[in-house]
This record gives C-alpha cells, sequence and structure tokens, in this order.
C-alpha cells in the first residue's frame, strides 16, 4: 500500500508549554536571569533535534494490508494493521487514528490491549485495534493516519495512508427463539425440522463453513481429500425468512429478530433464505451465505440512523 508523505507538527503539548516559556522569555529578558536563558535555550534544541527523531521512527515503517472484521450492533468492530519495519532502527509509540472520508474529522483508533505500538528492525506485526459499533450499517473506513511523538512528545510525526475500505455493523440478534411460523416449500406447510434426510446422495469437496458432523472421516483417513457427504430425502422443505411478516414491528426489533432467526438456522444447519423489501437472498447455508444475509439485514433492511463513522 502506497502511503503519503510524513507531515511534521507541534504537539497539544506546546498549548500549556509555549504560554509558559514565553513568560520564561519576558521574565530572563527584565532579568537577565541567565539560567532562564539555558532552559530556553535547552528546550529549543529539544525541539529542534526533535524534529529529525520523529521523522526518523516513522520513515521505515509499512503498512502492508488493513483488514476490518464485521461485528453486531452494540459490539466493536475489529480492525486488523499489518505492519512491517523495514530499517535498522527499532520504532517506538506508534498510534493510529482513522478517517471516514476526505473531509472528516479524525477519530483514535485504541489499539487492543495497549495504547501504542512499537516495533524491532525488521519486525512485521499485526495490530488489533477497536472501533466502537453502536448501530448497524455500512461504514467507510477512507484513511488510516499512523502517527508517532517520539521521542519528547514535542513534535508529531504522522503519515495518511488512503484505505478506501467499508466494513458491515450488522443488527443484534435478539427476539423470539422459537422458529417462525412460516410457509416453507415442498409439500404440506409443516414446521422446519433440522433433520436430514436419509437418502445418501453423493460427497463434494470441504468448504469453510461445512459442518464436520459430515465429513467422511473414514475416506481422510485413507489418505483422501476432506469431503462432505450428502443427503437427500424428506419433502425438502427450505425456511424463507420474510420481513412482510413482521410488518407491524419497529424496523429495529423486525431486523433483530431476523437475524436471530438467521444466526439459528446456521447453528442448526437449515437451509434457510432472506425477503426483504429490496432484497432477497435464495435459499443457502454456511459462512458465505451467512455474510450475504447479515449484509442485507445491515442495509437493505430499511433506512439507517444517523451515526459516526
Amino acid at each position: 500500500m502506497k502511503r503519503e508523505k510524513i507531515r511534521l507538527r507541534l504537539t497539544g503539548l506546546w498549548i500549556l508549554f509555549g504560554p509558559v516559556m514565553i513568560c520564561m522569555w519576558a521574565a530572563g529578558v527584565n532579568y537577565s536571569n541567565n539560567l532562564v536563558y539555558a532552559i530556553l535555550y535547552l528546550v529549543g534544541a529539544l525541539t529542534f533535534v526533535s524534529l529529525f527523531h520523529a521523522w526518523r521512527n516513522l520513515a521505515s515503517v509499512q503498512v502492508e494490508h488493513v483488514r476490518a472484521q464485521p461485528a453486531f450492533a452494540g459490539g466493536e468492530v475489529e480492525v486488523e494493521i499489518f505492519l512491517r519495519n523495514s530499517g535498522g532502527d527499532h520504532v517506538s509509540n506508534l498510534t493510529f487514528l482513522r478517517v471516514a472520508d476526505e473531509d472528516g474529522p479524525r477519530r483514535p483508533l485504541p489499539v487492543r490491549g495497549g495504547t501504542a505500538v512499537c516495533l524491532r528492525p525488521g519486525d512485521s506485526s499485526t495490530v488489533r485495534c477497536v472501533i466502537p459499533a453502536p448501530q448497524r450499517g455500512m461504514y467507510g473506513l477512507g484513511a488510516l493516519i499512523v502517527q508517532s511523538a517520539y521521542p519528547f512528545g514535542l513534535v508529531a510525526a504522522s503519515f495518511r495512508m488512503p484505505v478506501e475500505m467499508i466494513y458491515y455493523v450488522y443488527p443484534q440478534p435478539a427476539g423470539v427463539a422459537a422458529w417462525p411460523q412460516f410457509h416453507a416449500t415442498g409439500e404440506g406447510a409443516a414446521r422446519l425440522t433440522s433433520q436430514p434426510g436419509d437418502d445418501f446422495a453423493g460427497v463434494k469437496l470441504y468448504s469453510p463453513g461445512d459442518s464436520l458432523r459430515h465429513v467422511d472421516w473414514k475416506a481422510y483417513a485413507r489418505g483422501r481429500p476432506l469431503m462432505i457427504k450428502q443427503f437427500a430425502g424428506g419433502d425438502e422443505r427450505q425456511l424463507w425468512l420474510d420481513a412482510s411478516h413482521l410488518a407491524a414491528w419497529p424496523l429495529e426489533q423486525r431486523l433483530s429478530q431476523l437475524a436471530l432467526w438467521a444466526v439459528n438456522a446456521e447453528q442448526e444447519e437449515i437451509p434457510y433464505g432472506l425477503v426483504l423489501a429490496r432484497t432477497v437472498v435464495s435459499v443457502g447455508l454456511g459462512l458465505e451465505h451467512g455474510r450475504r444475509v447479515l449484509e442485507a439485514l445491515a442495509v437493505d433492511g430499511g433506512p439507517v440512523p444517523e451515526a459516526g463513522g
């Protein structure tokens, strides 16, 4: 990832430190106090030296990749930042800011389990930061700012890294755990059960999200690839989660209930689909299918309340 150039600025410490130094300078001029002059010259020298050390501290830092994990409303979105120190010097006291868009405000990006990051020469590290997720929706991370006020806190160096990444906050699963009395496909309108059919229908290659209960362990023990047994039979009923059946409910309560049923269907391995006003997700099962359903609930379920990204 290509970063922008390093910028240097005085830190907020000078809001308090600056007036004090001006008063000391005035006192030194009025009373010809050599000790006051010595302190002023020392602080000036430290500030001048900080310019070079602050720049050098960030010169070798490379951001390889940034990834955000989705979360449910009320939780925290985890942002993974992959860093590399390509130089031969120790990098100290890295902190991070996030910017939602070009003209948006800078917001702190707290590091999980700590306040700052250090990197040894030639070292690579994955830094995990957190973003509060109070409300559902799709949010953007326009840019990442890496900064450091090393070594004295008088001068801060920073560079901006365009990211242009989106992340989702899903509705918080809540409501009634019992399955809805919806009509399922196939013959009859009996409630759907999670029991598969009894007829063996073949095998397929394992993919992430498939149930380990259906793995053909005997074939795997003989050195074959990891395969999943498939069964057919029964009335092949499928569960459809239709938002129109909950039209009398408040919007956020309706989406939370649908999210709860979707999560439970994944856990019980029940194929399910989703019907919203603007989106239809076909019947399926697995991690990728669950992601599409929850993203649809987060974005297409209705207007998202205003919230800071």
